[in-house]
């Protein structure tokens, strides 16, 4: 009797490339990865994301405990401000579905939104995922044989996983050609950027991060910067910034 359901995979979602990860019940991990193709005229970015996911799965057999983390560039964020009348799940869906539909126009319709737990005198964030690519990693999940465990945003999923909690300062997810930074202030979300880079070498990319560090240190107060990257080591900051690598939860190669 085969034993894969035991089997936990986390396959990372990403507009350039895809890993999988499984780590069986017994013996060594695998990796596998998938190069995405740009998507054709008429195609929206997620589509072919979504044919590289089923031709990954399909390779790694059936069975097991599937993670998905979905990478920045498909989650558009929303910084909840924390109200005593808005502490019910449907008034807070209902006010990030307004606070992206007034950034995004229209196109927040397609966003399927999942939101933080509530902590009282605390900001949360809501997370948008397009509907149609959710229902298609879902379905394949189901195809597979595999149990959705979960399916996060990176900069959530990243922020999770820090370990000691971030009270006061600043967590930043680095991407070819994206940015992520949450402000962290009295352990609570203070402000929240995700967006295209306007470069994606390196160097650059650090240069940027600063000055959006310098822009808005006065949410926070504090100097610490955590940084996820693919890269070796994490960049220097000029401004006197105090930075400090943490490992990614999805062991990708495209940064």
């Amino acid at each position: 009797m085969s034993l894969s359901w035991l089997d936990r995979l986390t396959l990372f979602i990403h507009p350039q490339q895809l890993v999988l990860e499984r780590q069986p019940w017994r013996g060594a991990a695998s990796r596998q990865v998938a190069e995405v193709a740009s998507p054709a005229a008429g195609e929206a970015d997620w589509q072919p994301v979504l044919a590289a996911a089923e031709t990954l799965l399909r390779a790694s057999g059936r069975g097991g405990a599937l993670r998905i983390i979905v990478a920045d560039h498909f989650v558009r964020y929303a910084l909840l401000p924390w109200s005593e009348m808005l502490t019910g799940k449907q008034a807070r869906l209902d006010m990030a579905r307004a606070l992206l539909r007034n950034a995004l126009g229209d196109k927040a319709d397609a966003l399927d939104i999942a939101l933080d737990r509530t902590a009282f005198g605390k900001n949360g964030i809501a997370a948008g995922i397009d509907r149609q690519l959710l229902g298609g990693l879902r379905a394949l999940a189901k195809t597979r044989r595999l149990r959705l465990g979960s399916l996060q945003p990176r900069l959530m999923a990243e922020l999770a996983a820090t370990g000691a909690p971030l009270n006061d300062g600043w967590f930043a997810c680095l991407d070819n050609g994206w940015l992520s930074l949450a402000g962290v202030r009295d352990g609570a979300i203070a402000s929240l950027r995700n967006h295209r880079a306007s470069t994606a070498d390196p160097a650059l990319l650090a240069g940027e991060l600063a000055g959006l560090l310098a822009a808005e240190s006065s949410t926070v107060n504090g100097k610490k910067v955590l940084i996820s990257t693919f890269s070796v080591t994490p960049p220097a900051l000029p401004g006197g910034w105090e930075t400090s690598q943490v490992a990614t939860v999805c062991g990708a190669s495209h940064a």
